[in-house]
């Protein structure tokens, strides 16, 4: 009785984790194939305590690379991403400069240290 009961629990046990695995890769079949609504360059400018201009290149996955031109240089990094309700995440320069906003109104704010303002793109 004990070995067919631990038989079943096995059994059980063999189904669920073979369900997983097989919902795993569904799942990752739905990600390689998956395609960002925002993908493409954005360019325009920011403003406040500090002007310059901005691109931003969103790839087919939604990572973005930001490239902030200022006058006292440029700076170009890859980080965050372009969620699909077109909220902004994580998207942020080495240097501290992140941008706060949603590639919907292809607006929002900035902020480095104790300097802020608004910037805004334009899709090319």
């Amino acid at each position: 009785m004990k070995l067919r009961l631990f038989a079943f629990v096995i059994l059980c046990f063999a189904l669920t984790s073979c369900q997983q695995i097989i919902d795993n890769y569904w799942d990752r079949k739905e990600e390689e194939n998956f395609t960002s609504s925002y993908m493409g360059v954005y360019k325009g400018n920011y403003s406040g305590d500090e002007t310059g201009t901005l691109t931003m290149e969103v790839s087919d996955k939604g990572y973005v690379t930001l490239t902030k031109v200022s006058p006292t240089g440029s700076e170009t990094h890859t980080s965050g991403i372009a969620r699909e309700d077109g909220a902004l995440q994580s998207v942020a320069l080495p240097s501290g400069f992140t941008l706060y906003g949603n590639l919907i109104t292809k607006s929002g704010t900035w902020k480095t240290g104790i300097l802020k303002g608004n910037w805004s793109v334009v899709k090319q």
